[in-house]
């Protein structure tokens, strides 16, 4: 546990109830942290969409509690065939997010525990799926953080990636053990021939052009404007899925009604966010960032006490500049 819990963050974990919600696809399993009851009210439902419910080095379990001690009410749930819940599992497609499992966690919430706003955080697939809940639910989020998803079809992804590759790129892969290894994957070999493929074609023609938006993406994107929620995009300017959204910041976001783009903020950072969930350092700053974020939407979040001071990662762990 990389975190020391609070007097009052151990009286939110003590006051946590598991919560059971039947679907169609098998009965989820939640955690439900209820809000400190001698904190300012934030009339908020925090739902961290992760896997598992806890996330890596249980930075949802931190966060959760953390929240909770400043007056939010938190939710974290293993989706579908995962964790702890029913259901067969499969293949996570960005494109194709639980969406279901999102509505009906959310209806839940609403009907046996009083939520009636929320806030959503989630990375990677977890933030799509986050994001397909707003046609149905936008008019009941606040904010939604939006962690370093990809924003197109998974098949196009691979040609992002190639376009914006140097052979110097593939130069530098080889030298790593950990990429030789990964070969052992059939689909690993399948992604590295289309890669080098396109690398080639685009060498001899040198074309390089934009690639179409996920219609999924866009569809929910269009639903999360008419919302009125705020949104946090946060991606490394490393980051393939980063490629994608590239592509949305020059297309969709400019054309935008003023008021509406006030509402979002883009976070780009140095290195990796996607990849960066692996390194303890770059961890800790997306969610002191994420942390931040959602506290800032508390409507007495300037009456709030300060956070107690990050911990320091251990001596060994990967280094980095902490992001502004």
């Amino acid at each position: 546990m990389p975190w020391r819990e609070s007097p009052q963050e151990l009286e939110r974990a003590r006051a946590e109830r598991p919560v059971v919600i039947p679907t169609p696809l098998g009965a989820l399993y939640g955690i439900y942290t209820p809000p400190d009851p001698a904190a300012p009210a934030a009339g908020l439902t925090t739902i961290h969409f992760t896997r598992p419910r806890s996330h890596r080095n249980r930075m949802w379990v931190e966060g959760a509690r953390r929240l909770a001690s400043r007056g939010f009410a938190c939710f974290r749930f293993d989706y579908h065939g995962t964790g702890d819940s029913e259901g067969e599992s499969g293949f996570l497609d960005p494109n194709q997010p639980y969406q279901e499992d999102a509505l009906a966690a959310m209806r839940h919430l609403r009907e046996h525990l009083g939520a009636r706003r929320f806030v959503l955080t989630g990375s990677c697939f977890d933030a799509r799926t986050a994001l397909s809940t707003l046609g149905e639910e936008g008019h009941a989020v606040e904010g939604l953080v939006f962690i370093a998803a990809p924003v197109m079809e998974l098949s196009t992804m691979v040609k992002v990636d190639a376009d914006h590759r140097s052979w110097r790129h593939v130069r530098l892969a080889m030298l790593k053990p950990e990429n030789w290894r990964a070969m052992m994957r059939t689909d690993r070999w399948r992604y590295v021939g289309t890669l080098l493929g396109r690398m080639v074609r685009r060498s001899v023609a040198g074309v390089q052009q934009d690639h179409p938006l996920s219609p999924a993406f866009l569809e929910h994107f269009r639903a999360l404007t008419r919302s009125g929620a705020r949104a946090l995009f946060l991606y490394g300017e490393d980051d393939a899925e980063y490629q994608s959204f590239r592509v949305a910041e020059r297309t969709l976001f400019p054309a935008l009604p003023s008021e509406i783009r006030a509402r979002y903020e883009v976070v780009v950072w140095p290195g990796v966010v996607h990849g960066g969930f692996l390194d303890m350092t770059r961890q800790r700053e997306i969610f002191r960032k994420a942390l931040a974020w959602v506290e800032a939407l508390h409507p007495q979040a300037a009456a709030l006490p300060p956070l107690p001071a990050p911990v320091v990662p251990r001596a060994g762990s990967a280094a980095g500049a902490v992001p502004p």
